[in-house]
């Protein structure tokens, strides 16, 4: 799998990983175990696994066998259960092709996707804030008046900003600067991945349609109904207490799982749906009036304004 990997699979792969972990760390009900289940399922398909999203579902839905409902973990542990589930994966590939199971976590233990794992949710969040705004290091750094080598730095977590960098580069990505205060340099942004009875977007409830997930169900858990905002398209899965979880797609070209709705005339990527491939969940980074995503991205509302004074989301 090293010789597929590419800048658009570490930012699928760190884009689910960072949603998975923010959704371990408050706890999921059944609906947001199906979406652990996506999220894995990637993490899967982006680092060791076939080139069946399918395969990769099924492997993600074993994974979670045994993980309790509505247990919330430290984000650490959550890290660590990810990283666990991931490496026991590549060791069930080397059998699935043969493959000797030392050489293969070795292999694994050498894969860039599994740097992934060792990131904290400030390097996270640097990493994937910069690249949803789609501006070099170059331009951020000169924005943010800082030395071009700095942000590399800091997005690989191997040093952080002092008080100063950390209120310029808020400045040059648009960010309220709590959230790259150092309170939160441990506490994933779980307010990106669940939402309180509507979407982030601005539409309400009374604008959701029902439509199946998948329009090519393997099994019927993946073609389960979600939620479709009729506003932005975002897909959701919902929990009897109200929470909202964005459901992405996994995979790309002709194994991509797609989004059967099409409310209201909302095709936000063609035949396809919004997956991690793109900035997402696509409901913060997108106004309705946004959809054709063309040029610079609106920074999420919710980055815009100050984190909760508890610190968490």
């Amino acid at each position: 799998m090293l010789e597929l990997w590419n800048k658009g699979r570490e930012l699928r792969a760190l884009r689910a990983l960072d949603a998975a972990s923010a959704l371990l760390t408050v706890g999921v009900g059944e609906a947001g175990m199906a979406v652990l289940q996506r999220l894995l399922a990637t993490v899967f398909e982006c680092g060791t696994g076939g080139a069946s999203a399918a395969v990769e579902l099924a492997r993600a839905e074993d994974a979670l066998i045994g993980l309790p409902l509505d247990t919330e973990q430290t984000e650490a542990a959550a890290r660590a259960w990810l990283a666990e589930a991931h490496r026991q994966r590549a060791l069930e590939r080397a059998q699935e092709t043969g493959a000797d199971p030392e050489l293969a976590e070795e292999a694994l233990l050498k894969h860039p996707a599994w740097l992934l794992h060792q990131l904290d949710p400030l390097a996270r969040r640097i990493r994937l804030v910069h690249a949803s705004t789609g501006r070099t290091a170059t331009e951020v750094s000169r924005a943010a008046g800082l030395e071009g080598h700095l942000l590399a730095r800091w997005s690989r977590g191997a040093t952080r900003p002092n008080a100063g960098q950390r209120r310029a580069l808020a400045r040059a990505f648009g960010l309220a600067p709590g959230w790259l205060g150092v309170q939160r340099d441990t506490i994933p942004d779980a307010v990106l991945y669940q939402a309180d009875g509507g979407c982030p977007c601005g539409v309400g409830a009374a604008r959701f349609a029902a439509s199946a997930l998948d329009v090519r169900p393997f099994k019927a858990a993946w073609g389960q109904l979600g939620l479709f905002c009729t506003g932005c398209g975002q897909p959701y899965l919902v929990e009897p207490d109200g929470r909202f979880h964005p459901v992405p797609a996994i995979g790309t070209g002709r194994y991509t799982h797609s989004f059967g709705a099409l409310a209201d005339g909302v095709q936000p990527d063609g035949a396809i749906g919004p997956e991690l491939s793109c900035p997402w969940p696509i409901a913060h980074w997108y106004a309705p009036a946004g959809l054709n995503r063309r040029g610079a991205l609106r920074v999420p509302d919710v980055y815009r304004s100050p984190p909760s004074a508890a610190g968490g989301d």
